[in-house]
């Protein structure tokens, strides 16, 4: 029987996934978009498309305004992702404000089940008590940098209600997103162009990545059959620098000329130091580019019992590699 799917940053290279696997499903899907929005990525698909804002309530009227509400199914996609540093009160507005908006309006319209797209990154490191299997706590002051804090604090706000209205919410937290559809302009998008372009040499680290199409795989999975009140990580496979930009100069057809960034600059004591010197240079730091692969949130998380909900097309990163640089070069379909 078809399910009734609404879809909050459906326009996003996930949310067009999300959107294209439930149509194929025979599912019935509207979506939220903003206004100045291009919606143009669902021509000819059988979809409704609404205007608005998650972050102003008046605007979702509409949108919430379906026959079967408890027979629907919202999923909460939208975000804004970057791991730069400073406080960005954009991404406050979206991740926050826009994700307390939407649990306010699902439990109003009495809508069947929230899924909501929190992040891995959103829990402090593995081993910390606040994990513990499918119990997730989310403490903003536990994790570091605006994304994280952002997502935690929504996270948080979204399983009080699950506990104190018995709300059918699940979570899902995926580690570091890439695949096709991938942004030019998005955090990995400017390692890839960096590094090809040879603008700047890359720093010495890691990061655990997951494909799109299986986070939209593992969202719908959890969507049908997930338990209420529960979190489910999303993750891939883990690759240090090196390892990711070989897979990089291969997809690309380039040679990988094996130059990093000296560990020893971005070394506490004279970090500052170098720091000033790309601020007053305006000179790209390379600690900013490639920030992914030396942020704290790169611990390798597990699947936490989650099994059961993350089924997925097993893409290999080392293919979902190759697709990202094959679409941020702008040869892809």
């Amino acid at each position: 029987m078809a399910k009734q799917y609404l879809i909050t940053g459906a326009t996003s290279s996930l949310g067009i996934y999300l959107v294209k696997m439930l149509l194929e499903q025979g599912n019935k899907v509207r979506i939220l978009a903003d206004v100045d929005v291009d919606c143009s990525a669902f021509d000819g698909m059988d979809i409704e498309i609404f205007r608005g804002e998650t972050f102003h309530k008046d605007t979702m009227r509409e949108f919430f305004n379906v026959e079967a509400p408890r027979e629907s199914i919202l999923i909460h996609a939208e975000e804004q992702v970057s791991i730069a540093q400073g406080k960005n009160l954009l991404m406050r507005r979206i991740n926050v404000s826009g994700a307390v908006n939407i649990m306010d309006m699902c439990i109003k319209h009495k809508i069947g089940r929230l899924v909501y797209l929190s992040s891995a990154y959103a829990l402090p490191v593995k081993g910390d008590p606040y994990v513990s299997g499918q119990e997730f706590h989310f403490d903003r002051n536990m994790v570091e940098g605006d994304y994280a804090q952002t997502k935690a604090e929504a996270s948080a706000y979204i399983m009080e209600k699950v506990s104190l209205n018995k709300y059918d919410a699940v979570l899902v937290l995926p580690t570091f997103i890439i695949g096709p559809g991938t942004p030019k302009d998005s955090d990995i998008g400017k390692v890839l162009n960096s590094y090809l372009n040879k603008e700047v040499a890359p720093v010495n680290g890691g990061h655990v990545f997951v494909d799109v199409r299986d986070v939209a795989a593992g969202i719908i999975a959890a969507a049908e059959k997930g338990t209420r009140g529960a979190g489910y990580i999303l993750t891939g496979e883990y690759r240090s620098t090196v390892e990711f930009l070989n897979d990089v100069c291969e997809a690309a057809g380039v040679e990988h000329d094996g130059k990093m960034f000296p560990d020893w600059l971005l070394n506490k004591s004279v970090a500052k130091f170098v720091d000033a010197y790309y601020k007053l240079t305006h000179k790209t730091n390379p600690k900013d580019i490639y920030a992914v692969f030396t942020t704290s949130s790169n611990a390798r998380y597990e699947l936490d019992g989650a099994d059961e909900v993350t089924s997925a097309n097993g893409i290999s990163i080392k293919d979902s590699i190759k697709d990202t640089v094959t679409w941020v070069n702008g040869t892809g379909a």
